[in-house]
Parts: structure tokens; sequence; C-alpha cells
């Protein structure tokens, strides 16, 4: 269990925190037809836009009700209205995540109320292809992007209607349903967290579809930010889970939650449907993977398909593979605690020594992480104590590569946001083929640091296992090569 502790230092100019706001709308991002709106000024918006936009390197719909200095002093409640109106017109989403911001939370009016009121009218007007309105309350001042997304999933699943609301039948036991029984696929509602990316959320539906069950994520990235090439533009999301599956929800008969972000909302999820529900923090590794298969096992009386198999022993060999390189080694960690924990238990696990880790917020995931501590504090705090532990290798987004060259240690680009490399929706962490491909990466990068390491400083006679931390038989050829043998 970790020590999870708080930097005593103030802020520095180097932080790893972003916004509630910024991490609620990536939740309305995995939605069809879904458009985000952050009830605050448009600096708010755009700058989430931004980061959005280079992490994706994709269109990103997201609309702001431009709240200015006169409105936030007079009231925006007019504004909020004529905004809303507009985007209905204009943009015709099926679901707008309305995402409060610091400006409208101290302000002091009440939004929720001026939600209620607008749905009423709307309703009342326009009743045949009115839009699902979500109010989520995300201020930019406290919490984070895992808080904001934690929000923005709790307020959907407690909002959205479900079509069998006023069905006599017991939630999760209808035809098809339940205990995997009858002719149709058991629904299984999957609700997410933000450390799994798009080709996370491709095997995890995968694995679920191996045992027969039929899987619908809340929210699934998957479909809409995995860098497809759309058929034409529009100005909503382009993939995602849409409105009749989210209205569908009350018939899973199991709800996963998968990462300790969306734990919460799960539970509200089970109390509105009284489905099973089976909590899991992360996905990463072999000890976690096995639990949910185990799970999915004892659920629908199959055992796993070949394929399962066959991915669970190249994990486990690579775990034998990567323990060669990556066993001992130094390694600092900055990232959302969900992801924190994730990562860095899949490298404790083979060996690493986690010298330092840095989250932007608390969260009681943390406090499972199997190494000794965790530091709640900035890219400032992460730079001195991955110098002061020696770290060889820092993973985290784009914006911990300038910590890594400073201190002349490796990157590994995991996390949000990432706008150096390409392909960020691809990136992998969790199931047994993406634990995999985090392994062989942090080893790679490892093995490239080290070897550049010693072109650049070649002096015979040091050969010890840092210089070359391969297996004794590349060793051998090393020394070889730069010996008289």
């Amino acid at each position: 269990m970790a020590r999870v502790v708080t930097s005593d230092r103030r802020p520095g100019l180097d932080p790893l925190r972003f916004s509630q706001p910024l991490g609620g709308a990536l939740v309305f991002l995995g939605l069809a037809a879904a458009m985000p709106v952050m009830h605050g000024s448009k600096g708010c918006a755009s700058f989430a836009k931004a980061l959005l936009t280079r992490h994706f390197n994709e269109p990103v719909p997201l609309q702001t009700t431009g709240v200015t200095e006169v409105s936030a002093v007079l009231g925006s409640g007019d504004d909020l209205v004529a905004n809303l109106d507009g985007i209905r017109a204009k943009q015709n989403p099926r679901i707008i995540g309305l995402l409060t911001t610091g400006v409208t939370e101290v302000s002091g009016e009440d939004v929720a109320g001026q939600v209620r009121q607008y749905i009423a009218m709307m309703n009342h007007t326009t009743p045949e292809g009115a839009p699902l309105i979500v109010r989520v309350s995300t201020p930019d001042f406290a919490g984070g992007l895992s808080d904001g997304w934690s929000a923005a999933l709790r307020s959907l699943v407690a909002t959205v209607p479900f079509d069998h609301a006023d069905s006599d039948e017991y939630p999760g036991t209808r035809s098809g349903f339940g205990a995997g029984t009858g002719s149709a696929p058991e629904t299984v509602a999957v609700l997410v967290g933000p450390s799994l990316s798009a080709a996370d959320l491709d095997e995890l539906c995968a694995l679920i579809r191996s045992f027969g069950m039929a899987p619908v994520l809340v929210p699934d990235l998957s479909g809409s930010l995995d860098g497809h090439l759309a058929p034409s533009w529009q100005p909503t999301t382009t993939g995602g889970t849409g409105l009749a599956q989210l209205r569908r929800l009350d018939e899973a008969g199991l709800i996963i939650t998968a990462g300790a972000t969306a734990a919460e909302a799960g539970v509200d999820l089970a109390a509105r449907t009284a489905a099973d529900l089976v909590q899991h923090d992360h996905l990463s590794g072999l000890a976690a993977v096995d639990s949910l298969v185990a799970e999915l096992m004892a659920r629908s009386g199959r055992g796993p398909a070949p394929e399962v198999r066959r991915a669970r022993a190249r994990l486990a060999d690579g775990l034998l593979d990567t323990h060669f390189v990556l066993g001992g080694a130094r390694i600092a960690l900055a990232m959302e605690p969900e992801a924190l924990v994730a990562v860095g238990s899949l490298l404790h696990d083979v060996g690493a020594e986690i010298v330092a880790a840095v989250s932007p917020t608390d969260a009681p995931v943390l406090a499972t992480a199997p190494w000794d501590e965790i530091v709640i504090g900035d890219l400032t705090e992460l730079e001195e104590r991955a110098l002061e532990g020696g770290a060889e290798l820092l993973i985290g987004s784009s914006h911990v590569r300038a910590v890594a060259d400073r201190i002349g240690a490796a990157h590994l680009a995991v996390g949000f946001p990432i706008y150096d490399r390409l392909g960020s929706a691809l990136r992998t962490t969790a199931g047994y083929g993406g634990s995999l491909r985090l392994l062989v990466d942090a080893a790679n990068r490892l093995l490239d640091h080290h070897q550049a390491d010693h072109r650049a400083d070649h002096r015979p006679g040091r050969h010890d296992v840092r210089e070359h931390p391969l297996n004794s038989f590349d060793q051998l050829d090393v020394l070889c090569q730069e010996s008289p043998c």
C-alpha cells in the first residue's frame, strides 16, 4: 500500500493538473452525435479544444456559452438559453453535455434550475427529436481531469431515461439477459475510465464478446476519436455510444467498471438497474486481466477462447523477456491517478523500481499502489524526485519529455496529452495485449537510451548490467566486440 503525500511547495511553473471541464468533455466525446458545451468564458473552451485536437489529431466538437464579464455579474441565464437554442438549430446533437466552469460556479447562479426550466420548455415546444441534456458540475478551480470524468459519467448514468423504466419486470432478468440464458447474448454495461485508449477498448470488447456477451461501452472513445476517417463531415461526434444504447442500459444483467475513475458511476447505475456489479481499479498486468477473465468465465459458463489463452501466454512470456531489461530499472511516473497505478503496478510486477510517482490530484486508488510513496504535485516535483532517485526512464505525457531531457533520462509517452508522437489512440496499456505492448515499449526505450549513452561515452571496462541491460549472451557479444577476444 502506497503512502500518499501532498507536496509542501507552492505549485510551480510546470503544472501537471488539467481541469475538470476537460475531463468531463472527454466523456461526452465518447458518445455518438454528442456536443460537449462548456458554460463559461470562451478561453476555457479554446484551451481545452487545443489540447484535445493536438492529442487526437482529429477535429473535436466543443462549444462554449461565451460568458463575458458583464453576463457573469448580471446573470448568464439568457446567454445559456440562446446558446443552447443555437446549438440545437445548427449542430442538432442527440446529446448535449453542459459542463460548468469556474466562472459560472462562483457567480452564485442556479445553473441546475436554469437547465431544468430549459429542458421543460424544450420538451413542451419540440418534444420530437429533443436532445438529452446532461448538466455536470465541473469547477475548474478544484479537482482535475479524473474528477471531471467521474462527475460527467455519474451525471450521465443518473440522467439518461431508460426505455424500460415503467416495466414491471425486474431489471436485468428480461428475455435474453440476466444469467446468460435465452437466445440473445447478455448485455454487459462497461463503464470505463480515462486510462483506456481506443485500442484498449477494442481489446476489452473483443475479450467480453469471446465469452458470448454483448458489451456496451460508456463512454466509447474507440468509436469516436480512434483516428478513423469519417465518410463526411458532421458538427457533432462521429461515433461512440448512441443514445438508444444508453436508454437500454437497464437491460444489462452485469455492470463492469474498468477503471477506478468509473467506480462511483458503476455503483449509481447498479442502484438504478439492480444489475450485478464487478469493479476493477485497472486492467493492466496478468493478475488484473486474469481476475476479469475469471469473472467472465463464471458469468458465462464458458472457458477462455483459444485466442484469449494465446494472448495470455504471450504476456506471460513477455514478463519473462522484459524482466532482463526492466528488472531493477529506476522509473519515474507522472500521470492521472488511475493510469499511474495501472502503469506503475505492471512495471512493479516485472521488477522495476518506482523511484518517483507524481499524481496531479488525490484519489482513493492511489493508496492501492504496490510501491512506497505517491506525491500529489507537479512536474517540478517530478523532476526533483526523479533526479534524486537516479531515474533512467520517465513515463508520462508529452509534457514529461522536457523533464526527461533535462535530467538525461529516457521518455515513454503515455497519458494525456501526447502531441509529439502519432497514434495516441493506438497506444495500449491494458488487457493481455496492451500490457505486453507497454512492457515491450518501455524495455525498448530503455535499451535505446542505454545504447545511445554507450555510444556517446564509450569507455573500455564499463560493462556492468546497467550499461548493457540485456542478457548474458548479449553482454558477451558486446564484450567480444570491444575487447580483443
